[in-house]
């Protein structure tokens, strides 16, 4: 159940030791389109759309092959398997967001928590009874059983070939995304300069359309409170979604 405390760590630190790498020279800049294209399909393939539209929120039904690449990409973003994703996402987040129950509601449990510590303190109750549609299937709970193995095992083979390509490959992308996703914890219920709420939802939730543009559409979130199970986030034109580019792969 704790498996995002022990992924996120390393990722924390193998991140930003890439970028001291980087910008040192001892890994080639060209390699950047290398986490750009992980970065999509971690980030947004993996995490905003996989875990969070389709599995969350059921926007739609996948066949078992369409599911099993979206969870072997979103294993690499660090951030816990699909099924822990899942019932922190349903069971605390949208069950009681900005109460006492939501995890990592900046309103209640500040910004700190909300953006990064609260992985490391969850509940002693907490449960996965919350993803049990997920807990029933097989090919879930294979990517559960084996989320570790994946999650090391795969860089450490790239590795083996080129670690420079690994770190690129996997670890500066997983770390943009952890702090892309912690962030919007943070600012989706959170006015700030920007933030406004097309819909009188029952939490805090802001729309925050800037941020939204490099985050795969997540910071419209008043627009997703209010309406959680549409797949596409924007609701006036001017909001818009970048997690509509995988809708093809959907359909």
């Amino acid at each position: 159940m704790k498996d995002s405390i022990l992924t996120q760590v390393p990722v924390l630190i193998l991140g930003p030791v890439t970028i001291v790498l980087l910008s040192f020279g001892m890994i080639p800049l060209s390699y950047l389109w290398i986490t750009l294209v992980m970065w999509i399909l971690i980030s947004g393939f993996g995490i905003a759309v996989g875990y969070h539209r389709v599995f969350s929120h059921k926007t739609h039904t996948l066949p078992k092959w369409k599911e099993n690449i979206i969870l072997f990409f979103s294993i690499f973003a660090a951030q816990g398997s699909s099924i822990f994703w899942v019932a922190v996402h349903r069971g605390y987040h949208h069950r009681g967001a900005d109460t006492e129950r939501d995890l990592h509601s900046p309103i209640i449990h500040g910004i700190l928590k909300s953006w990064l510590t609260w992985h490391y303190k969850l509940p002693a109750n907490f449960s996965l009874k919350y993803a049990a549609d997920l807990l029933r299937k097989s090919n879930h709970m294979w990517f559960h059983n084996n989320y570790k193995r994946i999650l090391y095992g795969v860089p450490f083979l790239v590795a083996l070939v080129n670690w420079q390509v690994a770190m690129m490959m996997f670890c500066l992308p997983a770390f943009i995304g952890n702090v892309q996703d912690n962030t919007i914890n943070v600012v989706g219920h959170l006015k700030l300069i920007f933030g406004y709420r097309n819909f009188e939802t029952k939490d805090h939730s802001y729309n925050q359309p800037l941020i939204a543009l490099f985050t795969w559409g997540q910071a419209l979130h008043n627009n997703h409170h209010h309406d959680p199970m549409s797949f596409n986030f924007g609701k006036k034109w001017w909001e818009i979604d970048p997690s509509l580019i995988f809708l093809p792969f959907l359909k």
